[in-house]
C-alpha cells in the first residue's frame, strides 16, 4: 500500500528553521538543513538563479554577505506542509522589508526528503509573484469576478441601497488564497470557516445600512447609500477577520466603486459593477482599494485617511484609473 499524504509539522519545522537561519544570516544553519547530493537543487526569484548540484551551494549562499540588510516577516500559521512517506514540501510566504526600500512577499517552495535521519531541501524555489495579466496580458477568472457576472447576468434592484439622488457606493470583496486554506484546513473545516467569514461580512453590512446583492463562495457584493457607509462596512470586515479563524490567516480584499444606479441602469450594469469589481480584483489580502469618486466622495469628512494613490489599467475598459489604498487606522465609529 502506497503511503498516505498527512500533514506534517517537522517539514514545517524545517521550513521555518530554514527561514530564520536566512534572516540570521547563519551559513552552518542553512547549509545543515540543505542537501548535499547530486539531485539538489534551488530556483530564485531572479531568471538568472537557478542553482543544481551540491557545488552551486557556494554560489547560492553568497547571497547572505551580498543581501542588503533587511528585516523578515513570516507568520507560521500561514506555512503549510505535507509528507508522503519519506518526502515531503512546504509552501509559505516571507514578507522582506529592506533598509533600501524594496518591499515585498516572496512565495517559497521546499521540496524535502530525509538523508541520514532528517529532513533536508532537494528542491528550493522562490518567486515574486506577477499579475496575471502584466505576466500573459490576460486576467484569469476569480471569485470575485464570478460575483461580478452574476450581479450583471441577473440585474439585481439595488433601488433600496440607493441614496435619494439614484447613486450607490458598491463593495465587492473575497478571500484571498481560499484555496490554500481548504487544503491547510479540509473540507469540513473550510466550510467552517465560510460560514464565520460569512456571518462576518453580514453583520457588518447590517450595522453599516449594506444591502448584499449577490454572494458566491467567498465573494461578496454590497450595495450603500453612501461611500462612507461602504467604508466604515470595510474596515469592520477587516478588523474582525484579523484575529484570523482557527490560527489561520484570513485576509480579504475589498474594491468601492460609486455610481447612478436608478436611472441609468444599463451604464451601472455595464460600468460601475465592473470598476468596483476590478478595482477589487487589484487589492492585495487585507487591503481595502477605492476609486478615484469615492476617495473624493469621502476625503474631506476627517474621518478617512488614504494612502498614495496608484494608476492603473483596468480589463476591458478604456483609459487609466486612480485607485487609493485605505489606511489601516479608518475610524469605524465616527458619525
Amino acid at each position: 500500500m502506497a503511503p498516505a499524504v498527512v500533514p506534517s509539522e517537522e517539514i514545517r519545522a524545517a521550513y521555518l528553521r530554514l527561514s530564520r537561519a536566512w534572516q540570521m544570516r547563519d551559513r552552518a544553519a542553512i547549509e545543515d538543513l540543505l542537501s548535499f547530493e547530486p539531485y539538489v537543487m534551488s530556483v530564485g526569484s531572479d531568471p538568472r538563479e537557478w542553482w543544481q548540484g551540491p557545488d552551486d551551494h557556494a554560489a547560492h549562499l553568497a547571497h547572505l554577505e551580498e543581501l542588503p540588510p533587511y528585516r523578515q516577516e513570516i507568520d507560521p500559521a500561514d506555512v503549510v506542509a505535507y509528507a508522503c512517506g519519506d518526502t515531503g514540501w512546504a509552501v509559505g510566504r516571507v514578507h522582506l522589508r529592506f533598509d533600501t526600500g524594496a518591499d515585498f512577499v516572496l512565495r517559497t517552495t521546499g521540496v524535502f526528503v530525509i538523508e541520514r535521519g532528517h529532513w533536508r531541501v532537494v528542491h528550493w524555489h522562490n518567486s515574486i509573484g506577477v499579475r496575471n495579466e502584466e505576466a500573459i496580458g490576460v486576467s484569469l477568472t476569480t471569485s470575485i469576478q464570478r460575483t461580478e457576472r452574476a450581479v450583471r447576468d441577473a440585474r439585481p434592484d439595488v433601488q433600496t441601497a440607493a441614496a435619494p439622488d439614484g447613486t450607490v457606493t458598491l463593495m465587492f470583496s473575497d478571500i484571498e488564497s481560499s484555496t490554500v486554506l481548504l487544503e491547510r484546513l479540509g473540507d469540513t473545516e473550510f466550510v467552517r470557516l465560510l460560514g464565520w467569514h460569512d456571518a462576518i461580512v453580514r453583520d457588518a453590512a447590517g450595522e453599516h445600512r449594506g444591502y448584499i446583492v449577490k454572494s458566491r463562495g467567498d465573494g461578496f457584493m454590497i450595495a450603500f447609500p453612501s461611500a462612507a457607509f461602504a467604508l466604515r462596512c470595510g474596515s469592520t470586515i477587516q478588523q474582525r477577520l484579523g484575529g484570523g479563524y482557527e490560527g489561520a490567516n484570513v485576509r480579504v480584499r475589498i474594491g468601492l466603486h460609486a455610481g447612478e444606479a436608478l436611472r441609468h441602469s444599463d451604464d451601472f450594469y455595464g460600468r460601475t459593477v465592473v470598476i468596483a469589481a476590478r478595482i477589487a480584483d487589484l487589492a492585495l489580502g487585507g487591503e481595502m482599494l477605492a476609486s478615484e469618486l469615492v476617495h473624493e466622495l469621502t476625503r474631506g469628512l476627517g474621518t478617512f485617511r488614504f494612502g498614495e494613490p496608484r494608476t492603473t489599467h483596468l480589463k476591458g475598459l478604456e483609459g487609466e484609473f486612480r485607485v487609493y489604498p485605505v489606511d489601516d487606522s479608518l475610524l469605524v465609529d465616527a458619525p
